[in-house]
């Protein structure tokens, strides 16, 4: 058999074929895995970015970020802060708490209050982290909201999905103003639809619950898991191929023990088989010699 022949017989067997469905399979999958891990890093830059560049920026009009209530808040701008003059909606039914935020390692609540501004806009301003009491039920001794004209500075922050579970009465589980603005009373302006704020300042100051922590800006593992999904979907490929090197090799190697003395020249083996041992003939007994002797001479 030739080497061709052997090689498509490797190549065209139901083993190959198998493997490299198998092959194709895995490393779509590591390399989807790869980008999806990649993804996440970009995400987490562009985030990092955005941080870097707002987050100790001076404070601007809200007008300058969001021209409209309905307008997004573009991923750029996240974090900025802008100045607010108005006033909270000091109705016991406008100040909300949204469950389970952590704080140093403690799950408590944010307390959420709305702020009405001068030009007549709702902002949904996170005036910061309340630690709970019981089995995390309601917040323990939330500070009181401030009453009168004010001046805020807030940072912006994208609104959140809603999350479908059922919401307890004075909390909310996301920061989501088209849910919330139907929980509220009248507030008198146009709810912010797509933002909200996190305070970091007012003017006059006053109690107020605990600060929120600087925002992470670290990128985390996702591009080392990207590369490493990569390489995986390259190392597949690289077995089956050695794997079918392999399997060629050894047919070729079969194929020459079988079909490379086609003429019968090639010299048999034979058994070695030992010469055997000559009989030897049993030691003739003392009684035989005497009668011999007598026979050839018998006159003695």
């Amino acid at each position: 058999m030739t080497r061709r022949s052997a090689r498509r017989r490797v190549l065209l067997s139901r083993e190959t074929l198998l493997g490299l469905l198998l092959v194709l399979l895995a490393s779509a999958i590591c390399v989807a895995l790869g980008f999806w891990q990649f993804g996440r890093f970009e995400g987490k830059r562009d985030a990092a970015a955005a941080i870097e560049a707002n987050y100790a920026a001076p404070p601007v009009p809200m007008a300058e970020v969001l021209q409209t209530p309905d307008a997004p808040l573009p991923a750029a701008q996240e974090w900025t802060p802008v100045e607010l003059q108005g006033s909270y909606c000091t109705d016991p039914g406008c100040v909300l708490y949204v469950r389970n935020r952590q704080l140093g390692g403690h799950v408590g609540f944010w307390q959420l209050v709305p702020f009405t501004t001068d030009d007549g806009s709702t902002l949904l301003v996170n005036r910061g982290w309340v630690t709970s009491q019981g089995q995390r039920s309601a917040p323990a001794d939330p500070a009181p909201v401030p009453e009168g004209e004010l001046s805020l500075t807030v940072r912006l922050r994208p609104a959140e999905p809603v999350l479908d579970r059922e919401i307890p009465e004075g909390q909310v589980h996301s920061v989501n103003p088209p849910q919330i603005e139907g929980l509220l009373p009248a507030t008198g302006g146009e709810m912010i639809r797509r933002a909200y704020g996190d305070l970091v300042a007012e003017d006059p100051s006053s109690p107020r619950p605990a600060e929120l922590p600087d925002p992470d800006t670290s990128l985390g593992p996702h591009l080392s898991y990207s590369v490493q999904w990569w390489i995986f979907a390259l190392i597949f490929p690289g077995a089956l191929i050695y794997r079918t090197r392999r399997a060629i090799q050894d047919l070729e190697a079969a194929d020459a023990d079988g079909d490379g003395d086609p003429a019968g020249t090639r010299p048999h083996r034979t058994t070695d088989h030992r010469p055997r041992r000559q009989a030897h003939s049993r030691r003739r007994g003392r009684d035989e010699e005497e009668e011999d002797a007598l026979i050839d001479h018998p006159g003695q």
